[in-house]
């Protein structure tokens, strides 16, 4: 099973300026993550109890991946 960079697309009407960030993640287990504007943080300890329930996200694709590699993000 290889990584996947998930783009959180959720839109949240309660508290509309929470930013979505792009997750790294390996099955259902974050590895880390990207915040809008930075760069890529990795954890030390990979987190097995994070839900993605009522939340939505798009997989990123290799391009979307590759783009963020030339940003110097990743």
């Amino acid at each position: 099973m290889a990584e996947q960079y998930r783009q959180e697309i959720t839109v949240w009407s309660q508290a509309p300026n929470t930013p979505n960030h792009i997750y790294i993640t390996l099955g259902n287990v974050l590895l880390g993550y990207i915040p809008v504007g930075g760069v890529e943080k990795r954890f030390t300890k990979a987190y097995r109890t994070w839900s993605t329930s009522k939340r939505k996200f798009k997989n990123l694709s290799k391009k979307d991946i590759a783009k963020l590699r030339e940003d110097g993000r990743i």
